[in-house]
């Protein structure tokens, strides 16, 4: 067996492999950190724009709100609230008139299902919105529940909810003798109306429009 033995007092060492070695992951560092700085730079650069963006919305939102009290204090001046009684008095007669009761009338009677019918229709004004509200009569609550979907697939009618609901089965069955009331079931429905809007009839399932069909026989 023969063995190697190196006496040198300065071992023999390949530095020209070590140095392109080093050298290649140094560039491929310096490279990824190049990579990532520009990268961070971009991202600092369009997070300031947002900032900026955002300042510029706050300022010109707390200037409109500014205006806005300074308007609202004019006119809760002694002096200026017989013109404002008056001019949300008006606004609110045109948002009436704005609700045509015979375009009204049409737009249900083209959703309304069979076997519920319209006992009273009364408009009235929420947060500048013109809400319907409506007494209804059927003879189950599936009707009254088809006609809330319907309304919320018209393009006239939104957030269309059925807030009450009674039935006199209970009372046909105590009251035998008396005369039965036309709609076994009462419902009062609220829902906002859009005026000005043709009405586009919605789809109805195939399963919807044969129920009606079997109930109108």
């Amino acid at each position: 067996m023969r063995l190697k033995i190196n006496l040198a007092t300065q071992p023999y060492e390949d530095a020209r492999r070590f140095m392109i070695s080093w050298s290649s992951i140094i560039g491929v560092l310096v490279l990824l950190l190049v990579v990532l700085t520009y990268g961070v730079v971009k991202h600092w650069q369009h997070y300031r724009q947002m900032s900026q963006d955002l300042n510029r919305e706050r300022q010109i939102l707390a200037d409109m709100d500014q205006k806005q009290k300074q308007g609202m204090a004019i006119l809760n001046e002694s002096s200026n609230r017989d013109v404002r009684e008056k001019s949300e008095f008006i606004n609110e007669l045109i948002r009436r008139k704005e609700a045509s009761w015979t375009t009204i009338f049409s737009d249900l009677e083209q959703l309304m299902p069979s076997n519920l019918r319209v006992l009273a229709v009364a408009p009235r004004l929420q947060q500048d919105k013109i809400m319907i509200q409506m007494q209804l009569g059927g003879e189950s609550r599936e009707r009254a529940a088809e006609l809330a979907r319907r309304m919320e697939r018209s393009n006239v009618f939104r957030d269309a909810q059925i807030v009450s609901e009674s039935n006199g089965t209970a009372e046909i069955q105590a009251q035998p003798r008396g005369p039965a009331p036309t709609d076994p079931w009462r419902f009062e429905m609220i829902a906002e109306y859009i005026p000005g809007v043709a009405l586009a009839k919605p789809e109805q399932p195939k399963g919807s429009n044969e129920a009606d069909q079997g109930s109108g026989r």
